[in-house]
């Protein structure tokens, strides 16, 4: 495994690694490699199932086992992976859900304010029950509350930043093989002294 990446947990059939800021989840158009070519140097076989933006961090689960591939898309494409995001917003966030339409489709975000921080940053936890793509980027943005370091949705308004003010910090899934109940969490890097 390459140093970039943190492996949180594996076994025969899944990897998860905790994804730092700047690392993309796959190669990009320029030709920079991403956490699924690090894994396929030393794997024999690696499914990637969902992305982080590439100026995000945190958790990633791939799969190892062709065998696994099947449950982990039926689950992710139902909505049973739980995936919960700690993100910086700019200015004042109220609790509660946001639940406007992303390119066209329906999609729910549930927030949780952390703290109200003096420097007119407000840490809050997001928690997905749809998985459209940049979905707490938009929602944040249509909030009036774009993540600090995003420019492109959040314009003007977004505070310059060296990464993007979003890490997924928890995710939860049932294995597709064993049927075990699985669970990992990861402090987002702003939240450790």
């Amino acid at each position: 495994m390459s140093s970039e990446l943190r492996e949180v947990w594996r076994d025969g059939a899944l990897v998860v690694v905790d994804k730092p800021a700047g690392l993309p989840s796959q190669r990009t158009k320029g030709g920079d490699d991403g956490v699924y070519e690090l894994l396929c140097r030393t794997e024999a076989y690696v499914g990637l199932h969902h992305r982080l933006d590439r100026r995000a961090s945190g958790l990633l689960v791939l799969a190892l086992d062709r065998r696994a591939n099947a449950g982990l898309a039926r689950a992710f494409r139902e909505h049973r992976v739980r995936r919960t995001y700690a993100a910086l917003c700019e200015g004042h966030v109220d609790a509660g859900t946001w639940s406007w339409d992303v390119d066209g489709k329906r999609a729910r975000t549930d927030v949780e304010v952390e703290e109200a921080r003096p420097d007119g940053v407000t840490a809050v936890v997001c928690r997905l029950h749809t998985g459209r793509t940049h979905q707490i980027r938009v929602h944040a943005a249509m909030n009036g509350t774009p993540l600090l370091g995003d420019r492109r949705y959040g314009g003007d308004l977004a505070r310059p930043w060296d990464r993007l003010g979003l890490h997924a910090a928890r995710l939860e899934l049932v294995h597709p093989l064993t049927g075990e109940e699985l669970a990992f969490e990861v402090p987002a890097p702003w939240a450790q002294g």
